[in-house]
This record gives C-alpha cells, structure tokens and sequence, in this order.
C-alpha cells in the first residue's frame, strides 16, 4: 500500500505547474533554445553544495555540456522567489523542468558524483525531446 501511494504521489507532483514568475525569462530562452531548465538550490553554509559548484557547475567541461541544454537557475533555498513546490530541507537539491509547462520533470537533493550528475542530465534532455 505504501509503494502505491508513493508512486501515486510522485506522479502528482511530476504533473504540478509551478507558480514560478521568477522563470519567465529563463522559460523563453530555455523555448527559445529548446533546453530545460536546471534549477540548482543551494544553502550559504552547505559544504555539499560548495563541492557540487566546485566540481560541476564551476568546472568548465561540465558546465559546457550543461549550457548545451540546459539553462541553469541557482537559487538559495531561503530565496522568497522560490516557489514553494522547490522548497528542499536538504541541499543542494536540483529540479529538471519543462520551460513550457513548468513541471517538474526530475528532482535530486543530495550531492552527486559529476559523471552520475552529467549522466541524469544527458537521459532527462533525451527523454524530453525525444
């Protein structure tokens, strides 16, 4: 019973529409470009999100591959613009969304490995534009 209600939740909320006015330009260059959006919440004193922006979002291959298809949002988690569908206890968390209807399609919270990361992120651009 447990499983089908999480399955039943995580479906849900993959089809929520978020209320994100903060996304508009990101959303019309993202259509624009045919990208996603990659929205990378952070916190001031994680040491996971630092070696994430270290590792990821700071290193120049990876960050090429990303602005490939992606168009990239870092936001602290205390930011009032952050819609509150994004609000995470955990950072860094990381939302892949659709710039035309503002879903949700993937979230992780949590550091991940740059290879595992870049490889989430090649497979969610494959299956959106497929």
């Amino acid at each position: 019973m447990y499983t089908l209600l999480r399955l039943f939740f995580v479906a849900l909320m993959s089809m929520a529409t978020l209320h994100a006015s903060f996304l508009d330009e990101e959303s019309a260059k993202a259509v624009k470009e045919k990208k996603l959006i990659l929205v990378n919440i952070v916190s001031e004193n994680c040491p996971y999100c630092k070696q994430m922006t270290k590792e990821v979002f700071n290193n120049p291959t990876y960050r090429n591959k990303i602005d490939q298809k992606y168009v990239l949002v870092v936001i602290d988690q205390m930011d009032p613009a952050l819609p509150d569908d994004l609000h995470t206890k955990y950072t860094p968390a990381n939302a892949i969304l659709s710039p035309t209807r503002h879903t949700i399609l993937e979230g992780y919270t949590g550091y991940m490995d740059p290879t595992a990361f870049m490889a989430i992120l090649d497979e969610s651009y494959k299956t959106e534009f497929k």
